[in-house]
């Protein structure tokens, strides 16, 4: 029996032995998911890989090449930008949890390959208009930030939108400052992205036509390849590009 009692004291003492050795390898690698997780962190904010992101956005969706050496410029820009220290640990073990990546988009099958537009539009131009592009809708309580992290080719205002009964009724009314304040946000952000800002419509209000547009179109919503001219570096005067001062009409 003292063979006996021995032998399991033995084997219980490995038993605590391997136990032990167990949790420090367990401590360890918390710690070295934690170094990683730190490091992954810093690599999300590095310069070199916001390029190729904007790189890889580019091939992804080549109209968007011609928004790429601006982009570049105001990472270029940014590249000494002092950037938070990440302070927090997340204690009770890793919990791994579910990401969604910008670079996921890559490995969608049959992007879209049709003109998107991002559209301040009035009930009966947003059917006709989708019939030839992909219409994103912007509202104004959410216009500017729809639009800040859409992916679009250009921005689109109709002169039918402030049309009563629609999200911009009243839209180029004078007085009705909160649809000029969206307005007005929509533009900053186009201006800021060299979108193209294109009036459509046969009779625009007069506070509408008094603005800076790239190119005012009467008949935009019918003929949508007037809208696709204005991407192509020898597009018609007035298209991305060639920025007027004024309000010029495209015919």
């Amino acid at each position: 029996m003292s063979d006996d009692a021995e032998a399991a004291a033995r084997q219980e003492a490995k038993a605590y032995q391997q136990l032990g050795r167990l949790k420090s390898t367990l401590r360890e690698r918390e710690a070295r998911v934690e170094e990683l997780e730190k490091q992954l962190a810093a690599l999300e904010r590095s310069t070199a890989l916001q390029f190729g992101r904007l790189v890889a956005g580019a091939a992804r969706n080549p109209k968007r090449g011609r928004r790429l050496p601006k982009d570049l410029y105001r990472l270029w820009r940014k590249r000494n930008a002092p950037v938070a220290a990440s302070g927090s640990s997340r204690g009770g073990g890793v919990q791994p949890d579910r990401v969604d990546r910008p670079e996921n988009r890559l490995l969608v099958a049959g992007p879209c390959d049709r003109l998107i537009i991002a559209g301040v539009l009035g009930p009966r131009t947003a059917p006709l208009l989708a019939e030839h592009a992909k219409v994103v809708p912007l509202y104004p309580h959410d216009a500017a930030i729809v639009l800040d992290g859409a992916d679009v080719d250009m921005v689109v205002v109709d002169a039918e939108a402030g049309e009563p009964g629609g999200p911009w009724a009243y839209l180029g009314v004078p007085g009705m400052y909160d649809r000029d304040a969206a307005l007005h946000g929509i533009r900053e952000i186009a201006a800021a992205r060299s979108l193209p800002r294109v009036l459509i419509g046969a009779e625009p209000p007069a506070t509408l036509a008094s603005l800076t547009w790239d190119a005012v179109l009467p008949d935009g919503a019918t003929d949508p390849d007037r809208l696709d001219a204005l991407l192509d570096p020898g597009g018609p005067p007035g298209g991305a590009g060639d920025r007027p001062t004024t309000s010029d009409t495209v015919r």
